[in-house]
């Protein structure tokens, strides 16, 4: 989809309202940012999420032009996360099967039958449904064995939505503490060009205790990570902007906050981009587990609003960087 296109998909009315809160609490003009969100769209094509995530009303032209705005990580996707290769991330079933030494759990699909859909069920007391394409935590569901009435009802609708179900993590103790409620997860960005890869980003997820997901999108909080220490690091950031130095249920200070396994964790998403570096750039979620480490999913062309969120700045620099260093190696094989 070019940018033309997916601007005129946007939700302008909707916008205009959220313009008019900012309004009350800036006394900036809600028609002058109206039209400023439609100049930043000319200059830097940024969506209307990005000039609210970003702040783009508080922020100079000299400013917002260091953001991966919409428009811009569309055209660096292009390159850095070859298209070709989606169904080998983006496909939940395909991604267990080559990510299997990191995933570290069981799973069966719709596809391998009744009778082993049957079988996982009887030996997992609880187990997650989640859709086998699909990003971001959504229509992902916790179920227990017992609430199921009707086994061969509940495998037609695995098929007919398209649906996988795989074994529950069991979180760690002392990274549970943040939300008991939600597997919190790191979302960890590489690059890998060569096979050599690196840690670029990495932010930690926090659930609201509502679903099983901690998505950031779906009334979670997210924080930064300080890679060199392993830490957490500044305040939790929800997606409306509101900061806290605690977490929302548990009232814990993030600041500081220790993660468990650090060392293994870089280890391993350092090792996983390795798997298939046609796809530079990869954003790994990753669960700490009572065994340690694993990953989630990771997904093709990771969306930057919320590493550039919590890290307060634009991060086209860093993307730029990794840009020529990609053109410079393809140049050189």
């Amino acid at each position: 989809m070019g940018f033309i296109q997916f601007a005129l998909k946007g939700n302008y009315k909707r916008h205009y309202q959220n313009l008019k809160k900012i309004s009350k609490k800036t006394g900036k003009s809600a028609n002058l940012m109206f039209i400023d969100t439609a100049v930043s769209a000319l200059i830097f094509k940024s969506g209307l999420q990005d000039y609210l995530n970003y702040e783009f009303y508080n922020k100079s032209f000299k400013e917002r032009k260091e953001y991966a705005t919409i428009g811009y990580q569309n055209n660096f996707y292009e390159l850095a996360a070859n298209v070709k290769y989606a169904p080998f991330f983006s496909n939940k079933v395909n991604f267990h099967k080559n990510f299997s030494e990191f995933t570290k759990r069981k799973f069966v699909s719709y596809d391998d039958g009744f009778s082993k859909v049957k079988e996982f069920i009887s030996s997992h007391k609880e187990f997650v449904r989640k859709p086998i394409s699909g990003l971001g935590g959504k229509d992902v569901e916790k179920i227990n064995a017992k609430d199921i009435k009707d086994l061969k009802t509940f495998y037609e609708k695995l098929k007919e939505e398209n649906c996988l179900i795989e074994e529950l993590v069991i979180q760690d103790d002392e990274w549970g503490k943040l939300n008991p409620k939600s597997i919190n997860t790191l979302r960890i960005v590489t690059k890998c060009i060569g096979g050599q890869s690196e840690i670029l980003f990495a932010v930690a997820r926090i659930g609201a205790g509502k679903t099983i997901a901690d998505n950031f999108h779906q009334g979670g909080v997210g924080v930064k990570i300080n890679t060199a220490k392993g830490i957490l690091e500044g305040e939790a950031i929800d997606k409306e902007g509101n900061t806290s130095e605690y977490t929302n249920d548990t009232h814990i200070k993030v600041n500081g906050y220790k993660i468990p396994y650090w060392k293994d964790i870089k280890k391993m998403v350092n090792k996983a981009a390795k798997v298939n570096d046609n796809v530079n750039i990869i954003g790994w979620d990753v669960a700490i587990s009572k065994d340690g480490p694993l990953i989630i999913e990771g997904n093709r062309g990771p969306g930057m609003d919320i590493v550039q969120v919590l890290y307060k700045r634009g991060v086209k620099p860093d993307l730029e960087k990794v840009k020529k260093e990609i053109i410079a190696y393809q140049k050189g094989k």
